[in-house]
């Protein structure tokens, strides 16, 4: 199924997961993923845990009076916990939250939302890296300027600029992927870490929990423990960088003195309140902007992850803002990101006069590789800097200036260092790398689309 026929998450639905009546319906979940636990390993009875899970829901628990007493206790869990043992019918309300602490329902409760967050996050990845792949293949043979420094400097194709960010991409991937057992964690062992409610079935019970709500588990669930967290919006920070990079340049390349690529817009967008000729680009500004916020939340997430002692709740309550919080910060701007490449289109023939400015003077270090083999590496580059100083105030370019050097003459014929000047015939192995690129963003995107959703 390609990307375009595919339904994903609006960022608004993304950041309805960590809105309140969502948050509290997750602890609810979590509460009844305990109980049927509990209730396998026998340290609850089958059917209190059965009465506990159908009445873990805003059909059975009052949203209004839930917020009602959670204003009085400022204790959520415990409202929570409560209102859910006066829904349950018999003993079964006895039974709720047993042995179990506030950080540990409220911590792994955001732990499955952030990963149905990434779920969906990793749904446009696999759409951002097809539509790289198919700009790599698409500018495969279009020759560009390679910049270095703000200044021309080599003759690439604009493929290979693509592939570039796709390697980029893939490392990316590779990190997120490598770090989701980890960051998607239950943190379940009481109310310090060591299971002392839990007893000798509580490394059984932190085992089947994190399974039942698909999450990973630790071995020692410290509530101190934070780094596991604090990774994942590092990962995004690294993410969000790459996204600037990429959207700058493009935003960049769309400078009318360039012009390379444009932003596609529609015909009743405006780009100027007072200057009808301005059409400025939309996409890639949003995608900066959204990119610059999520990098401004790792400063907190290094800080969230130095509680002291065993736990401490000013630290929570930094974690719990930055989860609710960047979370669909960084949903929304890999959507912006995407929608910035779905309206990119590309600009052969500017392409092509950027490439004339410098014209042959861009395959000079083609020319000297030419001529090193009868020169010598080092007498060929002088030769050809020398020629570059001439060409610039004398007659002719730079193919006439080398072969009024006697040296340049004798080292090489015309023909071959005319061909050699040509910046079309000097693009190493740009078209290789654009299209093998391609093939691995495309084989990356199907494997993200394949994976399977965790329960």
């Amino acid at each position: 199924m390609s990307h375009a026929s595919r339904v994903r998450p609006s960022p608004s639905e993304i950041s309805e997961l960590f809105a309140q009546r969502s948050q509290w319906q997750a602890w609810l979940d979590v509460e009844a993923a305990l109980a049927r636990t509990q209730a396998e390993l026998g340290m609850i009875p089958a059917a209190a845990a059965e009465e506990i899970a159908r009445k873990a829901s805003f059909g059975h628990v009052d949203e209004a009076e839930l917020a009602q007493d959670i204003a009085r206790t400022r204790a959520p869990v415990v409202s929570l916990v409560r209102a859910l043992a006066q829904a349950c019918e018999g003993e079964a309300g006895g039974f709720v939250h047993w042995g179990a602490t506030t950080q540990n329902v409220m911590q792994t409760a955001r732990a499955v939302l952030m990963r149905r967050s990434h779920e969906a996050f990793m749904g446009v990845f696999a759409d951002v890296l097809e539509r790289l792949a198919a700009m790599a293949e698409v500018g495969a043979d279009m020759l560009a300027v390679g910049r270095t420094n703000f200044r021309q400097g080599l003759p690439i194709t604009f493929g290979w600029k693509a592939a570039a960010w796709i390697e980029e991409m893939l490392r990316h991937r590779s990190r997120f992927e490598g770090a989701r057992e980890r960051v998607f964690a239950a943190q379940w062992g009481g109310a310090l870490g060591a299971m002392h409610a839990s007893g000798e079935l509580g490394p059984e019970l932190n085992r089947r929990l994190a399974a039942r709500l698909g999450l990973g588990c630790m071995e020692v669930p410290s509530r101190a423990g934070l780094d596991y967290l604090a990774e994942y919006f590092l990962l995004l920070g690294l993410f969000s960088a790459s996204c600037s990079k990429i959207a700058r340049e493009l935003y960049t390349l769309m400078a009318d003195e360039i012009g390379e690529v444009y932003e596609q817009q529609g015909e009743e967008v405006v780009g100027s309140s007072t200057m009808p000729n301005k059409i400025n680009p939309k996409s890639a500004a949003l995608a900066l902007s959204l990119a610059a916020r999520v990098r401004s939340c790792v400063p907190l997430a290094l800080e969230a992850m130095q509680p002291t002692h065993e736990g401490d709740g000013a630290n929570n309550q930094m974690l719990h803002a930055l989860i609710d919080q960047t979370c669909p910060l960084a949903y929304q701007m890999i959507c912006a990101f995407d929608e910035l490449l779905e309206c990119l289109r590309l600009v052969p023939e500017a392409m092509r006069r950027n490439v004339d400015i410098s014209g042959q003077a861009m395959a000079a270090e083609n020319a000297m590789m030419a001529l090193a083999p009868v020169l010598g590496r080092t007498r060929a580059y002088a030769r050809v800097k020398h020629a570059i100083h001439e060409a610039g105030e004398g007659p002719g370019g730079l193919a006439e200036a080398l072969l009024r050097d006697n040296e340049v003459r004798e080292a090489i014929d015309e023909t071959a260092l005319r061909h050699a000047l040509d910046p079309a015939s000097y693009t190493g192995r740009s078209r290789e790398m654009s299209l093998a690129m391609a093939r691995a963003a495309r084989d990356a995107a199907t494997r993200l689309r394949e994976a399977p959703a965790a329960p």
